[in-house]
Order: structure tokens, then sequence, then C-alpha cells
């Protein structure tokens, strides 16, 4: 399956766990309420026959409960993966440590954003534990995380962790991360009355302040009816915990073989992740997670972090046997002695290193849709040395928060001195005086360097753009639509940055975009023509060229005869384009694919490609939510 395919077996996911989620609720009603009647029938108030006002009263107060537990989890999960990682008692890796672990931790992640087209996860350890096991959370790409025990960082060697690490990717190229955040959410509702049974019963205790009354009192059984309710609401509840167990079990396990296979290919490395799962399997504290948290995000790690008996993964052998067929089933004993770290040799570019990539004459259509989600292992080289070659001090300003932003900006300063004056006097009004110098340094560094870092560098960046503050936010955005503007002469790649960075700046905060609004390509016709219009003329000088790549693109999408406007090429303003991919960013995985291809036979339309189109092509995905990795590698510039 393909990325797209991925996406859309995540939705049906997401319409069986409600369905699941159903049946448990009204298991539990049902559970409630003959609880609810077999303590009247302890009181002499009445029979066990069904009683359906009772039925209906129990009904609403159990999804009144569930609904609002389940509410007030996933409102908290909405703040990211950063929540989820700091509840299981993460902490973040900075950017600038000098652990030697934390270094490989962070350069394996950068490696595998870039190689894939996500902004590049937060990396988190878990220090107190010592089981090998890892996770992926967040409420989309651009909010995520990648976590990894102490366990996992001392123990695995960078091979090992690379193929945990894309393990841990492949969830969250494919849609899992997001359904695994729903279920954490579901779960606590369901558990929601283990809760409730739990109070009851602390309330029952002499030293709890709980009092009967005098009438109560005489008749000897208020309290007991109240301590037998708080009983059954606790095991019923519990009970509601084996029913997300099975859920839970439902919905992962079979996922996770997926994952290992996205793994291998995407490090072409089957000892890697093999050898992770082996030392799990024979290291003294396995893959146990401690945290009391850990219960409902056991379907989240990498390796089993609970002991239950609704395994949420796989068997290990099983799992190693499908990578390694040769396995024996005997696992190597892993002492908790810390493993001799290796050192990184740096990468060099060879002439072969990219003799798999496509040459910029070779390139098809059809081979861009193909490349989404999609991490090859010369992708990922590609990535390290890309990393490598990003000069000194630019890696040092995407450590802070402040560095990051300055990095961005500088990214949109005109290369044409005049120009580049006007934008300056421009920001000068909203940013402090001393850093328009630096600013403006940057943007010489950035001129000199290779145009293929444009697009990493924003990924690069946005792990600390997310720390910024709401204010600090809306000051870097107004600064960056003051460079975008002030020199009259906005081009696509630089309105692209400056869309991309909003959108992802917005889903960190909540301010997310409707989410599959539109299922149909019909509604948005309008909007495509306008993308497309807009990337024709941008990627082609020839007016008489840019129509034919124009009327080529639309001929790709189902139905473009039926309006107008799909017929002639127009030049819309960059507010309008805005729009239009606003709305088209909102639609399903399927249409997606279809406007992206769209955009693809636009741009390659004369089967040739420079580095400034390629970018451009990635910026379109990028804004679509779409993981386009870079596909030209270096092949051809002009």
């Amino acid at each position: 399956m393909n990325f797209f395919e991925y996406q859309e077996q995540s939705r049906e996911k997401t319409v069986q766990l409600v369905f699941l989620m159903i049946a448990a609720v009204f298991a539990i009603i049902c559970a409630v309420y003959l609880a609810v009647m077999a303590v009247f029938f302890s009181q002499g108030a009445g029979g066990l026959g069904f009683n359906p006002s009772m039925f209906a009263g129990v009904a609403g107060v159990v999804v009144l409960l569930v609904s609002g537990g389940s509410a007030v989890k996933m409102a908290a999960l909405r703040r990211g993966g950063d929540y989820v990682a700091q509840s299981l008692g993460g902490r973040p890796v900075h950017p600038e440590t000098q652990d030697a672990r934390e270094k490989m931790l962070m350069n394996v992640i950068d490696e595998m954003a870039l190689a894939s087209g996500i902004a590049v996860p937060a990396a988190y350890v878990l220090d107190q534990e010592k089981g090998m096991n890892a996770f992926a959370a967040g409420d989309n790409p651009t909010n995520a995380v990648v976590a990894v025990t102490s366990g996992t960082l001392n123990q695995l060697s960078r091979d090992e962790l690379q193929g945990v690490v894309a393990h841990e990717f492949s969830h969250i190229l494919n849609g899992d991360m997001r359904l695994n955040m729903r279920l954490i959410g579901m779960i606590s509702g369901i558990m929601v009355l283990a809760s409730a049974g739990r109070i009851v019963l602390r309330g029952t205790r002499p030293n709890s302040g709980f009092s009967v009354s005098r009438g109560q009192s005489r008749k000897g059984n208020g309290a007991g009816a109240i301590l037998l309710m708080g009983l059954l609401l606790l095991i019923i509840g519990y009970i509601g915990v084996v029913a997300a167990r099975i859920i839970q079990s439902a919905i992962s396990r079979q996922r996770e073989f997926l994952a290992d296979a996205s793994a291998v290919q995407f490090t072409r490395n089957p000892l890697g992740i093999a050898g992770a799962l082996k030392k799990i399997g024979g290291f003294t504290k396995g893959s146990l997670v401690r945290v009391p948290q850990a219960q409902e995000a056991s379907h989240l790690f990498f390796s089993s972090a609970i002991s239950t008996i609704f395994a949420t993964h796989p068997p290990l052998a099983e799992r190693i046997r499908r990578i390694d067929p040769g396995f024996s089933g005997e696992f190597p004993a892993i002492s908790e002695t810390i493993t001799p770290l290796e050192d990184e040799t740096p990468m060099t570019p060879s002439a072969s290193l990219f003799s798999d990539a496509p040459q910029a004459s070779q390139l098809a259509p059809g081979q861009v849709t193909e490349a989404v989600g999609v991490i090859s292992p010369e992708q990922v080289r590609y990535s390290a040395m890309l990393l490598q070659s990003i000069p000194a001090a630019i890696r040092r300003e995407l450590t802070d928060p402040m560095g990051a932003s300055s990095a961005v900006l500088a990214l949109l300063l005109s290369h044409d001195d005049h120009e580049k004056n006007l934008q300056i006097k421009a920001i000068r009004p909203i940013f402090p005086e001393e850093r328009i110098p630096h600013v403006n340094s940057l943007g010489i560094m950035l001129a000199e360097a290779d145009p293929e870092l444009r697009l990493p560098l924003v990924d690069l960046a946005m792990p600390m753009l997310r720390r910024m503050s709401p204010q600090q936010v809306k000051t870097f955005r107004e600064g960056m639509k003051l460079l975008t503007e002030a020199d009259g002469h906005l081009n696509f790649f630089e309105f692209a940055i400056g869309l991309i960075v909003t959108a992802r700046l917005e889903q960190k905060t909540g301010i997310l975009r409707g989410r599959y609004g539109f299922k149909s390509i019909e509604p948005l016709m309008a909007d495509a023509a306008v993308l497309i219009g807009k990337l024709a003329l941008a990627g082609h000088d020839d007016p008489v060229h840019a129509q034919k790549a124009f009327t080529a693109a639309m001929e790709r999408i189902p139905g473009h005869t039926n309006g107008e406007e799909s017929q002639h090429m127009a030049d819309p303003s960059f507010s309008k384009v805005e729009i239009a991919i606003s709305r088209l960013s909102s639609a399903t995985p399927g249409v997606k694919k279809t406007i992206l291809d769209a955009c693809a036979h636009c741009v390659l339309f004369d089967r040739t490609v420079s580095t400034v189109e390629a970018e451009m092509l990635r910026a379109v995905a990028y804004a679509l939510d779409l993981p386009l990795p870079p596909f030209l590698m270096n092949r051809s510039k002009k």
C-alpha cells in the first residue's frame, strides 16, 4: 500500500474504533443498570425487572461520564506530543546537548524527518524507564514527538536505534499516531467509571468526612448501599478497563507488523530493527514501562509496555521472524551494562550514492505521488549529508526559538540589495534594533548556501518555533508577511514558505484547518485551477508553454471540463492561492492525491525539472499536509 491507502485505512480504523467504543459503552450501561437494580433490590426497594426510566437515567449518567472523561482527555491531548511525553515522565532533549547518545538520537530523528518531508519532531528521553521502548505521539505531524526510554538510548547501537525510530516514523506517516491519540482519549472515558468507584469507596471510610443521616443510621443500611454501589462501580470500571485493553489490542497489533516492515523499507537494514527486538527479548528489564500513565498509552509504544493478557503488540519472536526468517527463537542475554557507543563516521558524498535516484530528464509526474510518505535509504543518507552541509553558525541558530525564527526570516530576504533594504525597513518597527543586523547576516550566509537547504531549514526550525509564546508567534508571522510584501516581488517559493510555517504553527496552537471537509474534487475545481494556474506561470517563462502545462495538468482532474475556470489559465493573486490551498488541504487523502498529481504534471510538463521547481512542488505538498521527500537529490540544477 502507498501513503494515501494507509491514510484511508487509518480513517476506516477510526470508524471501527468508534463502533467498538459504542459497543463498550453500551455494555457498561447494561452492567451499571444491573448494579443499580441489585442495590435497590438489596434495600428492598423493588425487584430486578426491567425499568425503562431507570435504564434511561443510568444510560444518561454513564454517557455523560464517559463522554466527559474522553472530552477532557482529548482537550489535553490537543496540546500535542509534548503533553503525552511529559505525562509519561519524558524530558525534552535540547538541541545543544553534549551527551553523545542524545546527539545520536537527534541526528537519527533529523535525518528521518528530512528524508520523509515532515517537520522535525521534538526528541524526548524517559530517564526513569530502564526497559527498552519508544513511542511517537502527537495530534498531527507538526506537533509530534519521538520519545525513547533510557534503556533504549543506553543499550541500542545506532543502526538499531535507527530501526526503532524508522518504526515510529511509519506510525507518524501512515496516520497511526493520530488514531492512537484518539484511542487514548476514548479509553480514558471508558476508565472513568473505575475512578468514580474509587472516589465513592474513599468517601465511605470513617475518616473521609462522609456522614449518613440519622434515619439512615437507624436502618443501618444507607452507607452499606453506597459502599456496595461504589464496589460495583469499581468492578464495572475494571470491566471497562478490560474492554479498553481489548480495543487497544484489536486496533494496534496488525499495524505493528506494518510499521516493522516500513522500518526495513526505510533503512534497507533488517538487522537494525531485528537487533533491537532481539535485545528487548533478552534484556533483564524487557520493554516494560513503570509509570502508571503507561496503562492508557500502552498501544503507543514500540513494544509491550505493560503486563496484560490482552497484548497490544504481537509476540517478539513472530515480529522478528517476519524480518529475519532464520531467527532461532533464542534471545541473547542482555545485562543492564551500558553498551559502548560506536563513533559516527562523517558521511561524504560519493558519485554512486544516488545511482538509483531519478535523473531530471527521466522523472515522470506519476513518480511524485508515489514518493509521498515513502522514505528510502538513499534519501536518509542524502538527508545526513544535507545536515552536514548546513553551516555551523546556522545550526546553532536552530537551537533556540529566537535563532530559529531569525533563520526562517533570513530565508525570505531578497538577494537584491535595493529590495532587501526595503524589506529591512519594513520590519524595523516590530523587531528590536539589535535583531535586524543579525537577521541580515544570516541572510547573507543563506544566500551562499545550496537552495536545496531552504525547506530542510524550515523543517529543522520547527521544534524551536513550536516553543515560541503566542505573542512571539504573532510578531514572527507579521515579520514574515512584511518581508514577503515589502519588495513588491513575491515569488511562489517565498509565498509557500510563509504558508507552510503559518499552517504548521496554527496546527501547533490548535487553530486547525478543517479536516476531510471535502470528499470529492468537484467543489474544489476552481481552487485547483487557481493553484495550478499559479504553478504554471511560476514554472514556465513562456506563456504558451505555461498554458500547455496548465491544460495538461487540468486534464488529470476528473470532471475538469465542468467549469469555465478549468479551461483558461489566469494569474491569480497570492491571497487567492492561499484561500485555494486552505480549502484543498481540508480534502480527503484521495482528493489530495489527485491535486498533487495534477500539480506534478504541470511542473514536470516538459519532463525536466530544476531544483527550484522541485522544491516548489515539495512546498505545495507541504502546504497540503503531504510529506513529499526530496526526489531529485542534487541531480539537476539550473
